[in-house]
C-alpha cells in the first residue's frame, strides 16, 4: 500500500510521468487503454455523448498523447495481473514511444510472479528488466517525488463584445482607429502595422518579387487568429494595410469581411484554456484536432472533412483547406487550397491526430479528420462543451483572407 501510494504522488504529467491502476475486474486491453488515456488525463470511459474508445484506436491516442504531451516514464500498478494481450500493447507503446515502463507487483504470488515473468518475455521485455525490492522501489518514488502544479481550470467562454456588419466596415475604410475609436484599438492598429513592416522586412530579405498568395494568406490568419472581436479584427487588418501602404504596396481585402468569414470573423481566441478544456473532455487526437481546426480557422465542415494528413504541417504550424468550389476534381487535378496559420496552442493537436494517422499507416492523402463530422459532430461539439461559432455562422464561400490580395499601387 505504501509503495502504490508512493508511486500515485510521484506521477506528474507536467514532469513527464504518469502511473496507471488497472481497473479491477477487466482483462481486456482496451480498458487498460483507457485508464492509460484517464492517467494522461483525458476522458476515457464515459464521454457526456459520444462512444466509448475501443481498444486499437486508445492504444494509437495513448501513444500520440504520450509523444505529444512528453511523457517519458510509465508505472503500472498491481503489474501482475496483466494478460498476454496486454502486455503485448505495452511493449509496442514502448517502442513506439521510447517511454520507460515502471511495473509494479508487490503482493504477487510465487506463481503470479512467474506468470507476468513469461508473459514479459514472450512480449520482448523480459531481456530489459531491471528488478528492485520494496524499499529500493520506494526510493526511487520518493526521492523523485515533487509537489504536483496545479492543472489550470477550464474556464466558462467569456462573451465577446458584438460589432456589426456596418461597423465592421466603417472601420475597415474610414478613418484609422487612433483617431475615431477608443484607445485599445489604438493597440490592435499598430500590431497590424508593425506585423506588416516585420513581415515585408524578413520576405524582400528573401524575396525579389511579391510573396506569393499562400504567404499572403499565412501572414493574415496568422495575424488575426487569435483576436477576440471582429472590431480588433478589422483594426488590425487596417494597421496591416497601413503598413503595405507606406511600402507602397495595396492590401485589397472584401468591403464587407463579416459576410466573407475566416480567421478573426468566426473564430474564437485558441487560449490555454481553450485547449485544456477540449482536450480534457475528447479523448481522440483526431477529434481534438478538428475541434481546433474548426475554432481556429472559421471554415466550414464540408472543406474541413476534406482536409488530408498531408495538409497538415510536421510541426501543425499550418493547414491547408480545399476551397470551396463548383466543380470536378480528382486525385490529378486537386481544387486550390486555402492556406492557416494556426496559433501555438492548437498546433500540438494537429500533430497528434497527424502521428494519429501514421500510426495506423494511413497514407497522406487520407482524411485527417475521418470519423469526427457528420452524425457524430453534434455530439463531439457537446463533450466539448465549447461554442464554435463557424457552426452557428457558416460562410460557405471563400475567406476573406482567400480573397485578400497584395498588389503594387
Amino acid at each position: 500500500m505504501a509503495l502504490a501510494r508512493a508511486a500515485r504522488h510521484w506521477a506528474n504529467p507536467r514532469q513527464g510521468r504518469i502511473t496507471v491502476d488497472p481497473t479491477p475486474a477487466t482483462v481486456t486491453s482496451a480498458f487498460l487503454a483507457r485508464d492509460i488515456l484517464a492517467a494522461l488525463g483525458r476522458t476515457a470511459y464515459a464521454p457526456t455523448h459520444s462512444p466509448v474508445i475501443t481498444a486499437q484506436p486508445a492504444w494509437r491516442a495513448a501513444a500520440c498523447w504520450i509523444t505529444i504531451d512528453d511523457i517519458r516514464q510509465l508505472t503500472v500498478l498491481r503489474a501482475h495481473m496483466l494478460t498476454p494481450e496486454r502486455t503485448e500493447q505495452l511493449s509496442v507503446l514502448r517502442e513506439v514511444t521510447g517511454i520507460r515502463l515502471i511495473l509494479i507487483a508487490s503482493g504477487a504470488t510465487t506463481g503470479e510472479r512467474a506468470r507476468l515473468t513469461t508473459h514479459l518475455a514472450e512480449a520482448g521485455l523480459a531481456g530489459e528488466l531491471e528488478h528492485l525490492d520494496t524499499p529500493a522501489a520506494l526510493r526511487l518514488f520518493t526521492q523523485h517525488a515533487a509537489p504536483r502544479p496545479s492543472l489550470p481550470s477550464p474556464r466558462p467562454a467569456r462573451q465577446q463584445p458584438s460589432t456589426t456588419r456596418s461597423s465592421a466596415a466603417t472601420v475597415a475604410h474610414g478613418a484609422p482607429p487612433a483617431r475615431r475609436s477608443a484607445p485599445r484599438l489604438f493597440g490592435q492598429h499598430r500590431a497590424g502595422l508593425l506585423a506588416a513592416h516585420n513581415w515585408l522586412a524578413w520576405h524582400r530579405a528573401t524575396l525579389p518579387a511579391l510573396p506569393d498568395q499562400r504567404d499572403v494568406e499565412l501572414f493574415l490568419s496568422r495575424l488575426t487568429a487569435l483576436s477576440p472581436t471582429l472590431e480588433y479584427t478589422t483594426a488590425r487588418i487596417h494597421g496591416a494595410r497601413d503598413g503595405f501602404a507606406a511600402a507602397g504596396l495595396r492590401l485589397a481585402h472584401p468591403a464587407d469581411l463579416a459576410a466573407a468569414g475566416g480567421p478573426g470573423i468566426c473564430t474564437v481566441p485558441f487560449t490555454a484554456q481553450v485547449a485544456y478544456r477540449i482536450s480534457r473532455a475528447v479523448p481522440g487526437p483526431t477529434q481534438v484536432a478538428a475541434l481546433a481546426a474548426l475554432l481556429c480557422t472559421g471554415a466550414a465542415t464540408d472543406r474541413l472533412v476534406h482536409a488530408t494528413v498531408d495538409d497538415v504541417h510536421h510541426d501543425g504550424s499550418r493547414l491547408a483547406l480545399p476551397e470551396p468550389f463548383s466543380g470536378e476534381y480528382d486525385q490529378d487535378h486537386p481544387p486550390p487550397r486555402v492556406w492557416y496559420a494556426i496559433p501555438p496552442h492548437a498546433r500540438p493537436y494537429l500533430q497528434a491526430a497527424r502521428l494519429f494517422r501514421q500510426l495506423e499507416g494511413a497514407p497522406g492523402h487520407f482524411h485527417l479528420f475521418s470519423k469526427s463530422f457528420g452524425h457524430r459532430l453534434k455530439a463531439l461539439v457537446k463533450d466539448a462543451s465549447h461554442p464554435i461559432p463557424t457552426l452557428d455562422h457558416p460562410h460557405p464561400g471563400p475567406a476573406w483572407h482567400h480573397q485578400a490580395r497584395l498588389l503594387r499601387t
